[in-house]
């Protein structure tokens, strides 16, 4: 990968919201339209910026990060702005650690 995300950044790998069944069959209710319809995607972090939740706060609190390389988010879904790994041709989403809305710790929780 030819892109470093800096600072207190996060670089998001989209995940494809399926609309249709393997077999072809729409899927017209479900968690990805839920989502959509309240301007929330979801996407697998990719990178971490190295100043990412380390905040200089009162008392020099600094909370832990709460997500790590790998784990499935979900975001709102026009913050950030889009990015192209020129090597992979692939499209990332970056933006600022604060952005996370969500964690998914399984499969199936919205």
């Amino acid at each position: 990968m030819a892109l470093k995300v800096c600072g207190h950044r996060v670089m998001i790998r989209p995940q494809e919201l399926k609309k249709k069944t393997e077999s072809g069959i729409i899927i017209e209710y479900g968690e990805n339209e839920k989502l959509e319809k309240a301007g929330m995607t979801r996407g697998i972090i990719a990178q971490i910026g190295n100043d990412a939740w380390k905040t200089m706060y009162i008392n020099s609190y600094q909370p832990e990060p709460w997500c790590k390389v790998g784990d499935k988010v979900i975001h709102a879904k026009y913050i950030g702005f889009e990015v192209v790994d020129p090597e992979t041709n692939e499209t990332f989403r970056v933006l600022n650690d604060e952005d996370i809305i969500v964690v998914i710790s399984k499969e199936g929780v919205l």
